[in-house]
């Protein structure tokens, strides 16, 4: 049977809480963070095969890539696992982000490419010439931060929260009217919000300090909630009173009130198209994205933002976010539909499913339960928190699910 668990690779990030993963994988609570689990080939925190000692899963995928790739990924790919999958769990905001098109990624990184052998890689905008795209899918309440908010909001938070510093570092916003009315068309909009972006991310020490201290003056005032009324997501006064508690001289403490505010209730996902400003700021999901490492930050963190770059890579619009579309398949998965080529994310709980058919590698991953996987008559246990990688060769199976399993696969 080709079918093989694997060992994932565990990140202690400080912006991790400190008891879902390890509930999740049945491992000692220490009270330190646990921020995400990684299952996949990435160099970053490969995955181990279980049972192997010392075989990495990129070198047994390469050793194995006839029966695990199969003939139609090896044209398309290569020998190369074109996604990684991860558990996540928020307990800090994560920094603001965005990740290049695949075209900005191979331009990016072949013009940086002659420094990175002076340079150390925290300091490269471009580790591989690939696009990265992401979706993540709630496992419990999820707040996140995607795409810019129409620029009217903006501005009435602006003036609300930095009545005083408004005019004077965003004068081309005070019309003096009615900013639905005066934004005009969509390109003028468009045009607004990279001026403010722009402008406001490449303020002067003095200048952002006088924005920043007047924002925190304004936070508190009329005893604004930072939960729902349940307590299940974040408003954008508690994450902007998060973000100041970890980063109080950053610009992206304004950024839930210029980002739009995504609400996750569990088995929603949302997905981050390339080029798109985010950030996940609080709760437990799945998250399926590129085997990429190239991150474009915008604050909130200690490492290294290119103001320049950003804003040479990042789509400065409006933007509505929109949940997951979700579909049943032809084999009763439901399957949450994202515009990639290099992954797709299924879930199925609770009943039995015959996957037929196949041609490609798939990662199952148990986050509830059990589940029992039969093929060529071979029956394999795994259990929650447990990952097995199915090889392209198995052309059948059946899995019965006594909780919850997803399926990272690449679209046919």
């Amino acid at each position: 049977m080709d079918i093989v668990k694997i060992i994932p690779q565990i990140k202690p990030y400080a912006w991790g809480n400190s008891t879902f993963i390890p509930q999740l994988l049945g491992m000692e609570t220490t009270g330190q963070p646990v921020a995400e689990v990684w299952f996949g080939t990435h160099k970053g925190g490969e995955s181990a095969i279980d049972g192997q000692t010392g075989t990495m899963l990129g070198d047994f995928l390469t050793t194995h890539a006839d029966t695990y790739y199969g003939e139609s990924h090896l044209q398309r790919f290569g020998q190369e696992l074109p996604l990684l999958l991860k558990i996540l769990a928020i307990g800090k905001p994560l920094s603001i982000q965005c990740h290049p098109s695949r075209e900005q990624a191979r331009k990016g990184y072949a013009a940086e490419l002659p420094l990175h052998a002076t340079t150390d890689r925290e300091q490269w905008n471009y580790k591989d010439p690939q696009q990265k795209a992401e979706v993540v899918y709630a496992l419990t309440p999820m707040t996140a931060l995607c795409g810019f908010r129409p620029i009217a909001e903006i501005i009435g938070y602006l003036r609300e929260l930095v009545p005083y510093q408004f005019p004077l570092v965003f004068p081309f916003l005070v019309t003096g009217t009615d900013p639905a009315q005066a934004c005009g068309s969509s390109a003028q909009e468009d045009a607004l919000i990279k001026r403010f972006f722009s402008a406001l991310y490449q303020l002067d020490r003095g200048k952002l300090s006088l924005l920043i201290d007047e924002c925190v003056e304004n936070l508190d005032k009329g005893e604004r909630p930072a939960t729902t009324a349940n307590g299940d997501y974040l408003t954008p006064w508690g994450i902007a009173r998060a973000c100041l508690a970890e980063y109080p001289d950053d610009p992206g403490i304004l950024a839930p009130f210029f980002l739009n505010v995504v609400q996750l209730a569990p088995g929603e996902a949302v997905f981050l198209e390339p080029r798109t400003l985010h950030a996940y700021m609080w709760g437990n999901g799945v998250e399926l994205m590129s085997n990429s490492d190239n991150v474009l930050r915008g604050g909130l963190t200690h490492k290294k933002v290119d103001v320049s770059e950003l804003l040479a890579v990042l789509a400065l619009h409006t933007l509505t976010p929109v949940k997951c579309p979700q579909v049943k398949d032809a084999f009763n998965r439901v399957d949450v539909l994202t515009p990639t080529e290099e992954f797709m994310l299924s879930v199925m709980q609770q009943g039995s499913y015959f996957i037929n058919g196949r041609t490609s590698i798939e990662l199952l991953l148990c986050t509830a339960g059990s589940t029992t996987i039969v093929a060529d008559g071979e029956p394999l246990e795994f259990s929650q928190g447990e990952c097995c990688v199915v090889a392209a060769s198995v052309g059948a199976y059946r899995l019965t699910v006594r909780g919850q399993v997803f399926c990272a696969g690449v679209p046919a």
